[in-house]
């Protein structure tokens, strides 16, 4: 009996990081399909609960691998996905990452709270609503970030050394409802860290490398480059199991920093991206998330 999977994301054809999972888990001898989050409906109060739309025929799947919700326009839709993902592991099917923890990874204000607490370190944070308030605070901290509160990529980010361009950024997020997220800004040199984290290993770890001078971001998708760590350091090894520990996350990718004071997390990703990492090292971390699926499921 082959152990079937379906794997997650919201764009009408898989994207690249799916259709690398989709054949790790065919090698490995099981079936996997894509699933779109607008394509299937849920029954409560029937022997099966989740069909999908386009053949109404009921879906029989022994774990889901969540790359993406989609994006929900409405808090009725965004709710009705997470519902969704509740319900089926609410069936006893094992969702990758659960998706609370998908959801608490993709909230900073919560992932940074919870780390926090949890003692790892993380950059001085302010979460408001007052634009004045907001200007007020990047002012003090002298160079700030201010940020969307879910996004990737690095897009939508602004480094703000100016009380106008505070105030200009903040007034736009206040008019569109969107909180402010003002961070404190963190020297470091013109890299960070990128630890990929599958259970209880890590796959990989790199430099994101910025050549660019001025350019401050370190994201792949901004132009830096990645070079492999061959060897971590034992902290950072505690630090990303730690993160995997504190947000209850099966696999992350976990951004560090360098600073003054000794390393510090910046973000983690629930769904992170590899593909950079994959052609540098040859490491195809899809192979270790497929292994690490389908030993799930035998536990």
């Amino acid at each position: 009996m082959h152990m079937k999977v379906g794997v997650v994301a919201d764009k009408p054809t898989p994207p690249w990081s799916v259709r690398q999972i989709m054949l790790a888990l065919e090698e490995l001898g099981a079936n996997a399909f894509y699933i779109r989050p607008s394509n299937i409906a849920s029954i409560i109060g029937d022997p099966y609960s989740i069909i999908f739309t386009n053949t109404l025929k009921p879906v029989d799947i022994d774990a889901v691998v969540l790359r993406d919700l989609g994006v929900a326009t409405t808090v009725e839709m965004f709710l009705r996905r997470v519902d969704l993902f509740r319900h089926i592991e609410l069936e006893g099917i094992p969702v990758i990452n659960p998706i609370e923890s998908f959801i608490t990874a993709r909230d900073k204000y919560m992932s940074l709270c919870l780390l926090s607490k949890a003692g790892i370190p993380v950059p001085k944070t302010i979460v408001l609503e007052d634009f004045y308030a907001a200007t007020k605070i990047a002012e003090e901290f002298s160079r700030a970030v201010i940020k969307p509160l879910i996004g990737s990529l690095g897009l939508g980010v602004l480094k703000v050394e100016n009380p106008d361009l505070a105030y200009t950024i903040s007034k736009t997020l206040a008019q569109i409802k969107q909180p402010i997220y003002v961070q404190e800004y963190i020297e470091k040199p013109n890299r960070d860290i990128r630890v990929l984290v599958i259970g209880d290993e890590i796959v990989a770890a790199y430099y994101r490398i910025q050549p660019t001078p001025g350019n401050w971001k370190t994201n792949i998708f901004q132009g830096a480059i990645a070079q492999p760590i061959e060897r971590l350091d034992e902290e950072l090894k505690e630090y990303s199991f730690r993160v995997l520990e504190t947000l209850k996350l099966h696999y992350a990718g976990i951004d560090f920093g360098e600073s003054k004071n000794g390393y510090i997390v910046f973000e983690v990703n629930a769904a992170p991206q590899w593909r950079g990492i994959q052609k540098i090292t040859g490491i195809n971390p899809a192979k270790n998330l497929a292994k690490f699926v389908i030993r799930m499921k035998k536990r």
